[in-house]
């Protein structure tokens, strides 16, 4: 009887069938296993958005340091396809690097001195500037001062007057050695600019060469030579390609500007050339220099609006025309990207942020196509 009461043994399941046990907790398993991976992923989001702000915070609190290595690096970059050349014509590499940068500081000394006349005119003229465009822009202001003066009357009646009056704060301007400070630490960032880039354009080679030397596989040092090739031709090649372009676009700004009859031509040739290298902020402070000045210049308002149209409409066809023909697909980037990419450079290094903004895009672009995990982040760049 008692062994009537005892549960006959469960016979062993047939090979490849999961046991009746394992079919009812398997159910229970899925939800978990599946919530598990859930969170993992969450997990790895999360770390992945910390380490790109803790990243972002390092490069903000060193941009003293990292600023000059990067602006070196890119000037290296545009620089390298002339110390190619000087190579092929036997001559030694840092020679060539000699050569070239001595070059360059010879025509940037050139072009500072032949600007240095009339932008000094300028600055010793700029106080009377200044009253004659305060006087112009109050001209055009008097409606929009006058609804001003009677929306403050009104809130003066309305205010409460036995409210204590707010106490003035007098903020003191900076010194003598405040200015000297500021001197002393340019001047050093420029000499560290420009000997990092001779030495880069004098060595780059050998260091590239170690550092694909020590990598263990093979694979991976081919990789990283294409990578390292093609982001020198390419960046080179923007950078040459943009700075055609913006001397193109500053000689024609100067010849638009001389036939409208605006002061000092080539001043604003030059300075148009320049502020083009600093993608959307260059050509809006153009576009405002020149319409300040035309309100300047002329007393009608079709010839104060003559320079920033002129100006305009010829960085529309640069932009629009010449770029993309010159170019090509492979280097268009998608323009919201460049936006967003330059605005967080600028806020965390200023104006050499902005200048290193677009060949750093370019130079991730190259390696994300290079790479086949990065892939989707390079179509995510791609203007196409």
């Amino acid at each position: 009887m008692a062994a009537s009461r005892l549960a006959p043994p469960e016979a062993p399941a047939p090979a490849g069938q999961p046991s009746p046990t394992q079919g009812a907790s398997s159910p229970r398993l899925g939800p978990l296993l599946a919530s598990a991976f859930d969170v993992t992923s969450s997990v790895r989001y999360a770390l992945w958005v910390l380490v790109l702000i803790a990243i972002a915070c390092i490069l903000y609190l060193t941009a003293s340091l990292l600023l000059p290595i990067m602006v070196a690096g890119t000037l290296a970059l545009l620089l390298s396809p002339a110390v190619s050349a000087l190579n092929r014509l036997h001559l030694p590499q840092p020679a060539s690097a000699g050569i070239v940068m001595l070059l360059v500081l010879v025509l940037l000394g050139g072009l500072a001195i032949n600007v240095a006349g009339p932008v000094q005119r300028w600055i010793e003229t700029a106080p009377n500037h200044l009253r004659r465009l305060e006087n112009r822009i109050s001209a055009l202001m008097v409606p929009v001062e006058a609804v001003r003066e009677a929306t403050e009357k009104v809130n003066a009646i309305a205010a409460d007057n036995s409210k204590p009056k707010p106490r003035e704060v007098l903020v003191e301007r900076a010194g003598f050695s405040s200015a000297l400070s500021f001197t002393v630490n340019t001047l050093i960032m420029v000499l560290s600019t420009v000997m990092l880039a001779y030495f880069l354009l004098a060595c780059g080679d050998v260091l590239m060469r170690k550092i694909v030397t020590v990598t263990p596989d093979r694979e991976d040092k081919l990789r990283m030579l294409q990578i390292a090739r093609t982001i020198q031709s390419e960046i080179g090649r923007y950078f040459a390609t943009i700075t055609l372009v913006n001397i193109g676009l500053g000689i024609a700004t100067g010849l638009a500007m001389w036939m409208l009859g605006m002061p000092t031509p080539i001043v604003w040739g030059v300075a148009v050339a320049l502020l083009n290298f600093l993608p959307y902020i260059g050509p809006l402070i153009a576009t405002v220099m020149l319409a300040a000045v035309g309100l300047l210049t002329y007393d009608s308002p079709w010839g104060t609006l003559a320079p920033p149209a002129a100006f305009l409409l010829l960085n529309f066809i640069e932009d629009q025309l010449i770029l993309p023909f010159l170019l090509g697909r492979s280097l268009r980037l998608n323009p919201v990207v460049i936006f967003l990419w330059v605005l967080i450079w600028a806020w965390m290094w200023g104006i050499g942020g902005i200048l290193i903004a677009v060949p750093l895009l370019v130079a991730v672009r190259i390696c994300a196509e290079r790479l086949p995990k990065l892939r989707p982040l390079a179509v995510v760049l791609s203007r196409s």
